[in-house]
């Protein structure tokens, strides 16, 4: 099994937007020293703990401090963005990074994004599909006519500079739905979840390999499950310095969830908001024991990354660094980590 590491970029007490990044980017260096196979930014709108709206412009500065830690950014939410311009963005990237970018795509979540951009929410779906398909062909150099989709529309296309990666920088899928997972297999993507329980994450599994179907990227389905580490000596260490932080984590997932009440939720994502109030209601122990964290020693989180190979994970995210754990902290664990629990599953 291999490890990546998924990060929000959330705000750290007592420091300046600026120096907040500058921290996450120290971090994205330490992981390419200590050889994870790759690094991930999630794209926010609104958030006063998250800054990372565009996490492209921090994928150009990371892909110029590190060496060979492959980059992406999970998610590109393709109904906010125009497609051309978001091709031109990973073509870039793809020379930035000398061959390392990766593109996640998706659909997003959350109601008041949305609202923000002023995309009805009702259309993800359509405007997702539309867009990937229009990007592809730009990556391809095969868009050159005028196209008007439903959503979206553009003139001839010549992307310039065209991507480095053929046919095009390699495109990771992210979906928290049985639709995603059928999606994800049915295109022949790489298919990345979180936030569920091993039990939810199987059937997910399961369904995107049944639905698999080769493509220019993959011949096999690639699994990936994603889940929130804290490692320490002992449990009991981990409990003193990092409970009350995970045991607050899921906090949010109560507003998105309520937002049903508001209309803030097409039923497109029906599922979602049962979903998210019930982990967002769960205590510690509870997040420990359904595996929705991975928490304590190194027995412990051994334990809990055996227990997503055994739903078939073929890569599993980290998420060392929520809102409420120190810059030391996140290192400490990426470190620890990376010395005493990677090497058991090399």
């Amino acid at each position: 099994m291999q490890f990546a590491i998924f990060d929000e970029i959330n705000a750290i007490e007592g420091l300046s937007v600026a120096e907040v990044y500058e921290e996450h980017l120290g971090q994205i260096e330490m992981a390419d020293a200590l050889g994870y196979h790759s690094y991930w930014l999630a794209e926010h709108h609104g958030h006063d703990h998250r800054f990372a709206p565009s996490p492209n412009l921090l994928l150009a500065a990371a892909s110029q401090r590190t060496k060979r830690i492959l980059l992406g950014n999970m998610v590109n939410v393709l109904p906010f963005h125009n497609p051309v311009r978001l091709a031109e963005e990973a073509a870039m990237l793809d020379h930035l990074s000398n061959g390392r970018i990766q593109t996640g795509i998706g659909r997003g979540i959350g109601p008041d994004e949305f609202k923000a951009y002023d995309v009805p929410m009702g259309e993800s779906r359509p405007r997702f599909i539309e867009s990937y398909g229009m990007m592809r062909k730009m990556w391809k150099n095969e868009a050159k006519e005028h196209v008007c989709g439903d959503f979206f529309s553009h003139g001839p296309v010549n992307l310039a500079p065209g991507v480095l990666q053929k046919p095009y920088p390699p495109v990771w899928f992210t979906g928290l739905s049985k639709e995603s997972s059928r999606y994800a297999g049915e295109e022949g993507l790489p298919f990345v979840t979180a936030f569920l329980t091993n039990g939810e994450m199987k059937e997910f599994g399961d369904l995107y390999r049944e639905s698999f179907r080769p493509s220019e990227f993959l011949s096999e389905p690639f699994f990936c499950v994603m889940r929130h580490v804290f490692v320490e000596e002992t449990e009991a260490k981990a409990r003193d310095e990092a409970g009350e932080v995970y045991s607050k984590a899921f906090a949010h997932w109560l507003q998105i969830a309520l937002t049903e009440k508001r209309d803030g939720v097409h039923k497109s994502y029906k599922d979602y908001p049962d979903r998210h109030q019930r982990i967002g209601a769960m205590t510690l122990d509870e997040l420990i024991e359904n595996d929705i964290i991975l928490f304590g020693d190194v027995a412990q989180v051994t334990d809990g990354v055996n227990r997503a190979r055994d739903i078939g994970s073929d890569l599993t995210f980290i998420w060392v660094s929520p809102k409420g754990i120190t810059p030391a902290q996140g290192r400490q664990c990426l470190t620890r980590f990376s010395q005493e629990i990677m090497p058991r599953f090399q």
